[in-house]
């Protein structure tokens, strides 16, 4: 996971999971009396929730912490084949539960206003700063 800084995408924290980029868009019923069937029109779209859990360690935690400032921040996801997502929202973040013998996590939550996937070839310059 990265973040936007000054010049370019800086890393922010290594995520264990990435949810949908994308949901079902919704529709809007428009039939009209006479009509033989029922007719709708595309609603608009909606920014399914992105939940990232990540390994907590004190560091990882603060590091996040700092994007967590009530301020709309752009972030980037990079898959292993350099293709990604772009989100750009405000972020929270979170320790989750944990028990003896398990992993500490926590949770990178983005309330999104824009996702948007990318090709490698626009994903290779936002990361090196071009």
């Amino acid at each position: 996971m990265y973040y936007k800084g000054e010049t370019k995408y800086e890393h922010l924290v290594n995520i264990k999971n990435v949810p949908a980029s994308g949901a079902e868009g919704g529709t809007i019923e428009v039939t009209e009396l006479d009509s033989p069937v029922k007719q709708y029109i595309d609603d608009r779209k909606d920014t399914p929730a992105q939940d990232f859990t990540y390994n907590r360690t004190d560091k990882k935690y603060e590091a996040v912490k700092k994007v967590c400032d009530g301020k709309p921040h752009e972030f980037l996801v990079v898959f292993q084949d350099g293709t990604g997502t772009y989100i750009k929202g405000t972020a929270q973040t979170w320790k989750n539960e944990f028990s003896a013998g398990s992993a500490q996590e926590a949770t990178l939550h983005i309330v999104a206003t824009e996702i948007v996937d990318k090709t490698s070839e626009e994903v290779s310059p936002m990361i090196q700063g071009e």
